[in-house]
């Protein structure tokens, strides 16, 4: 009888830094992950795919260059290792998986969004394809903050065959608060205030946030270096927002790899839900002949269903707003903001309940203007 033991996802965790440590050391050319091919251990923990995923295809591990300058963000060197296991396969490693990672810069700021000002720049963002030791490395810098959240990393780990994803998984990694201070006592974090948002108040990190910690340790030439170990299954994908279709340069499927059906969704703001036919589809604010400060918010919905509109700073609720059900069609939900709500970014989150008490959350990061007179 197969016998595999059993760890905690932070002792596997452990293990994997420091393999996976040694395997950056010596070039990678022979995996250390073989070791934990008999190590399963609890599922990664799914988190939402955000508002500033973008479908660049940039295949490269060094993420902190705009391609178009060639110039590298400045910030405090940030050195990832990744190994990936399949846990429907015997917990083998996972060959030929592409791993997106993107961040915001130390200014707070994501690459190519408009709304951020930053359109047509790729900074902080990039892929790398997994070698048959399930490992896949990343020379970028400590991400910044803005507000509303802790800070933090996406991935997005995809199989794909030929140009069609069949597994989508998401997730965001995070930061011991404590280093995050040490780090943002230099430049150029330091020219900002104190982040407002630590992990423990993080509408994202919730219950399971602290498996999703990455252990980052000193590299000794003022930077550092952190390791962690994903545990996937065809069961933990997660909130796909719909661009990965087709994708140029895909990696062909692998042997053992963890396979779905291809996910269906509409928008990029939006969460996956297959029962619930609505998305969000855009925002904008616009202010009164009084100066009051007015959110208009379109919602598609191909059925009947109630939408409830909530603005969020962390977990704080800075206003709801109720619509009654609504039929299928494109609607613009009006909502005027309270005089009290400061201005700056914010989470607009839409909640869209059919009439058989199925929901799904929409979700987008908004920025809210001033007050007039502030």
């Amino acid at each position: 009888m197969e016998h595999r033991t059993q760890l905690t996802r932070r002792q596997l965790v452990g293990t994997g830094a420091g393999l996976a440590g040694a395997g950056l050391a010596f070039g990678m050319a022979h995996s250390p992950a073989r070791a934990l091919a008999t190590a399963c251990a609890s599922l990664t923990p799914t988190k939402e795919v955000g508002p500033y995923f973008v479908q660049e295809s940039l295949n490269r591990s060094d993420i902190t260059t705009d391609p178009s300058t060639g110039v590298a963000v400045a910030g405090v060197p940030l050195a990832l290792s990744f190994t990936l296991l399949d846990e429907d396969n015997g917990c083998l490693p996972l060959e030929g998986a592409q791993i997106d990672l993107w961040h915001a810069a130390p200014s707070g700021l994501y690459s190519d969004e408009a709304g951020e000002g930053t359109s047509g720049r790729k900074y902080l963002r990039g892929y790398q394809i997994t070698d048959a030791g399930g490992l896949a490395a990343f020379k970028t810098i400590y991400p910044g903050w803005y507000s509303g959240r802790a800070v933090h990393i996406h991935a997005r780990i995809r199989i794909f065959s030929g140009s069609t994803a069949t597994y989508d998984f998401l997730t965001q990694l995070f930061f011991d608060d404590t280093l995050t201070d040490s780090v943002y006592t230099r430049a150029p974090y330091s020219s900002r205030p104190n982040r407002d948002t630590l992990d423990a108040a993080d509408r994202v990190y919730g219950s399971d946030g602290a498996e999703l910690q990455l252990a980052a340790s000193a590299d000794g030439a003022g930077g550092y270096v952190a390791a962690f170990t994903f545990s996937l299954s065809s069961s933990n994908q997660g909130d796909s927002d719909g661009t990965s279709a087709t994708v140029s340069g895909a990696p062909a499927t692998t042997t053992g790899a963890a396979t779905t059906s291809t996910a269906t969704t509409t928008n990029p703001a939006t969460t996956t839900d297959a029962v619930v036919l609505a998305s969000l589809k855009s925002v904008r604010f616009t202010r009164t002949v009084l100066g009051s400060r007015v959110m208009h918010v379109q919602v598609k919905s191909g059925e009947t269903a109630a939408l409830d509109a909530r603005l969020l700073r962390g977990t704080k609720l800075m206003l709801a707003s109720r619509r009654s059900a609504v039929r299928s069609g494109l609607h613009t939900l009006t909502i005027t903001i309270p005089h009290g709500v400061a201005a700056g970014r914010a989470t607009l989150e839409v909640i869209a309940t059919d009439t058989s008490k199925n929901r799904k959350p929409l979700q987008k990061i908004v920025q809210v203007p001033k007050q007039l007179g502030t």
